[in-house]
């Protein structure tokens, strides 16, 4: 069921990021369709954001590459925002765009393939962010932790590697951000390749996945 909860002074609206092409993952289902413990991977992640006390509102944004897993969020009751579906960058410009003529707020922008992050962790970042000066946020884990798990590494810095967890303002202007560093395994794994998938299904049979890393 579709996530209504009235506005707190420190919640704040999730946005989905669901419009990519999963192409790393040679599957023919889209990405956000993918089973996991018998459920769609983005059924995970909208289940998690559910469970947050600081999310207020979700909005699932889709593209052209993914017209199954629209009308899946949608049967599901949530709002959706389609995109161009060119590319992670150009899509949140576009929806960024969408959103100048309301009023600005905070949006937690967050990739449908974490199917592992909490909502205990999700209000977390959000009261780390609450207690930052900056405009946004930039959520990443360090490079040892995904090594030491053997999650695959594409892109990072000064050891330490973006997640998918992002904070901005909705506003389509380059904003300062705060890099939030976490070692917590549930924000390591993001599944695109099929190895990201065994070691998600690898860590779902051990236990959920839900605790900082050693």
């Amino acid at each position: 069921m579709a996530n209504h909860k009235l506005s707190g002074p420190d919640g704040m609206r999730a946005l989905v990021m669901a419009g990519g092409r999963g192409t790393r993952l040679k599957m023919d289902n889209e990405k956000p369709l993918i089973r996991v413990l018998g459920r769609p991977l983005i059924d995970h992640v909208l289940e998690n954001l559910e469970s947050a006390d600081k999310i207020t509102d979700i909005t699932v944004v889709t593209s052209p590459n993914t017209p199954q897993t629209e009308k899946h969020v949608k049967d599901k009751g949530y709002a959706v925002i389609r995109t161009s579906g060119r590319g992670y960058v150009e899509d949140l410009q576009e929806v960024l765009e969408k959103l100048e003529g309301h009023p600005a707020e905070p949006l937690f922008i967050m990739n449908a393939d974490l199917p592992l992050v909490s909502g205990s962790t999700i209000d977390w970042i959000i009261s780390e962010y609450t207690s930052s000066e900056e405009p946004a946020m930039c959520v990443a884990v360090p490079e040892e932790l995904c090594r030491k798990h053997g999650i695959d590494v594409n892109g990072w810095m000064d050891g330490l590697v973006p997640c998918g967890v992002n904070i901005l303002m909705s506003r389509n202007i380059v904003q300062t951000e705060k890099i939030l560093e976490a070692s917590i395994l549930e924000l390591a794994v993001n599944v695109n390749t099929p190895r990201d998938l065994r070691i998600l299904e690898e860590i779902l049979g051990e236990n959920d996945g839900r605790k900082e890393a050693d």
